[in-house]
């Protein structure tokens, strides 16, 4: 039987229509790939609960990214600072208390013998199931500590990693596609009005979109 080749997806935010073309593009199958997705696939652009449904019921693999948790953040505090996630609570209806279990359910990183997927990255020095999940979902540069993470007067992660096995990673927007010899960085910026990018594995394959139009005005998150 022939190998199914892998193909992950980087941070789609709500950006259905880029996502299906991502697909298409690809040429997608089920049959014949395997779908990984990088998470924060919710929050910022106008389709989250269409994305969060289609992965569900395609029975897709993806990671928790920082927004997924956010969701998840706001239901237990009942507190709303982003109105999208505001919206896709109410979409959910009576299904919530199920969405809010399958997204408690996903996963911190999906490893396998050639690559892992995280969502931001990886604490230096650290295995993946030793590290606290905070910071696998939003790590993006390293001061020694783990206490700041964003600032970008710090060296990023990724310099830090010395494996062979390849890690893609999503999260960083500001700085967009990023390959290297052992990383690679999907988050192309897609919500914020640039493309939406996938790497197909093993030949580290990228494929990209550019998106309809600018979702979402800034690269904070």
């Amino acid at each position: 039987m022939k190998q199914k080749k892998t193909f992950i997806v980087g941070d789609v935010h709500g950006c259905f229509q880029e996502f299906l073309e991502l697909l298409e593009q690809v040429n997608y199958k089920a049959k014949t790939h395997r779908l990984i997705l990088v998470g924060d696939i919710i929050n910022r652009g106008p389709f989250s609960f269409k994305m969060l449904k289609w992965v569900k019921d395609n029975q897709v693999e993806m990671v928790r990214g920082n927004h997924e948790q956010a969701f998840l953040s706001c239901i237990e505090k009942n507190k709303w600072p982003y109105p999208v996630l505001k919206q896709l609570k109410e979409e959910m209806k009576k299904e919530l208390n199920q969405w809010v279990k399958w997204l408690s359910d996903l996963p911190f990183y999906i490893e396998e013998k050639d690559f892992l997927v995280v969502h931001a990255g990886l604490v230096p020095k650290e295995k993946p199931q030793d590290s606290n999940p905070q910071l696998l979902m939003n790590i993006r540069t390293w001061d020694g500590q783990g206490k700041d993470i964003k600032n970008e007067k710090n060296p990023p992660w990724y310099q830090f990693y010395k494996n062979k096995k390849l890690v893609v990673y999503g999260h960083w927007a500001k700085q967009g596609l990023k390959i290297r010899a052992n990383t690679i960085g999907l988050d192309s910026a897609c919500v914020y009005g640039k493309k939406l990018s996938g790497v197909l594995l093993p030949e580290k394959t990228i494929f990209q979109v550019s998106v309809r139009k600018k979702y979402h005005s800034s690269f904070l998150k």
